[in-house]
């Protein structure tokens, strides 16, 4: 045990040592946290450690895969595509959105502006990451698809254009995967 102590502490320190050498010159690397077993004992980094930047990335699978279904409503069955970065109820809720699209028909023109920022993570099982979002539609728009109508604004001019927007990410184990459960557009609050 002093043996395996002695290496573990000749280890720290002479990282330390290194990290002093350095200098201020060179910039941090970022390394991807796995799982690492203590000498000492039990312990380990839990892989939760980084469930803010992998929510943050499904979320940002969510938005690219969702807009480009908004764009293209009657292309194809969307369920396959958005099933990579959403389960229900949020999937089921957006797949009906796509339908009523390809129903009036029409599409979206244009990106909403963003800035997500996880709010909260809960390690509970399932693993639970909430992002909250400022969506900005003012280069987003509705546009008709119907003959006669085609290229005409269909934007309801008393929807507001910023608003608050909340994401729930949960970890599936069994997909092992980050998905978006559960979305909630807060239209009464600006931001």
């Amino acid at each position: 045990m002093n043996k395996n102590w002695f290496s573990v502490a000749s280890l720290v320190l002479l990282s330390v040592s290194l990290e002093g050498c350095a200098g201020d010159s060179e910039a941090p690397t970022v390394t991807e946290s796995l799982p690492v077993s203590l000498p000492s004992g039990p312990k380990t980094v839990q892989p939760e450690a980084g469930a803010p930047g992998a929510a943050l990335t499904a979320y940002e699978l969510y938005w690219q895969i969702s807009e480009q279904a908004g764009r293209l409503p009657r292309e194809k069955d969307w369920r396959p595509e958005l099933s990579k970065a959403m389960a229900d109820p949020a999937l089921t809720g957006y797949l009906d959105e796509i339908g009523n699209l390809a129903s009036v028909p029409a599409h979206t023109e244009g990106r909403y502006g963003r800035s997500p920022k996880v709010t909260s993570v809960s390690a509970a099982q399932p693993p639970r990451v909430v992002i909250t979002d400022c969506l900005d539609a003012t280069d987003e728009h509705l546009v008709s698809d119907k003959a006669g109508e085609l290229g005409r604004n269909l934007d309801h001019p008393d929807q507001p254009r910023r608003y608050e927007f909340e994401a729930q990410i949960v970890r599936y184990p069994d997909l092992d995967r980050w998905l978006v459960q559960q979305v909630q557009p807060r239209l009464e609050k600006p931001c």
